[in-house]
């Protein structure tokens, strides 16, 4: 395994114990609202934090694992060769993707991180930070994207996918 994807795997497996704290922070929140009949709007943010980074850090190791949407029935009918050439296609469109996410983000996750960005949406009773959460979203495509090229390098070099 190259270290691209060792590095994807273990970022997984640290991150899928969010999914816990994820169930967790939903369970007390379902409790709140019907048991106290107050919604906890931490609880709402936090959840939300939670999937966000989880999916998103997440998404390297899917890619690597295969596990991302697709559509079989056709895919596995067309000829090899015509495979793997839609397989580098496929490739080079999520690098190509994650790059510009990055190259996007970086200067607002920049901004919001000299600032201290906190949502205000609720007014002064809760505003939590948020710049950090845009650096999720950087990191997590710089791990899409450099996780798309070592497969992309990968196929062309053994010629398969």
């Amino acid at each position: 395994m190259d270290l691209v994807s060792k590095f994807n795997t273990i970022v997984a497996h640290l991150v899928k114990y969010a999914t816990l704290a994820l169930t967790v922070t939903v369970v007390y929140g379902v409790l709140a609202r019907y048991l106290f009949g107050r919604a906890d709007a931490r609880a709402f943010f936090f959840s939300v934090w939670l999937y966000g980074t989880l999916f998103v850090l997440g998404g390297a190791y899917t890619l690597l694992e295969g596990g991302h949407v697709s559509v079989d029935v056709v895919f596995n009918k067309l000829p090899r060769r015509v495979r793997y050439v839609l397989e580098l296609v496929a490739l080079a469109i999520i690098a190509v993707g994650s790059a510009l996410l990055v190259w996007v983000g970086v200067p607002i996750a920049w901004r919001s991180f000299l600032i201290w960005e906190v949502d205000s949406s609720l007014g002064i009773i809760f505003a939590p930070p948020i710049w950090w959460y845009k650096w999720v979203a950087v990191i997590g495509s710089a791990l899409i994207f450099v996780q798309a090229i070592a497969l992309l390098v990968k196929a062309i070099l053994k010629k398969e996918v």
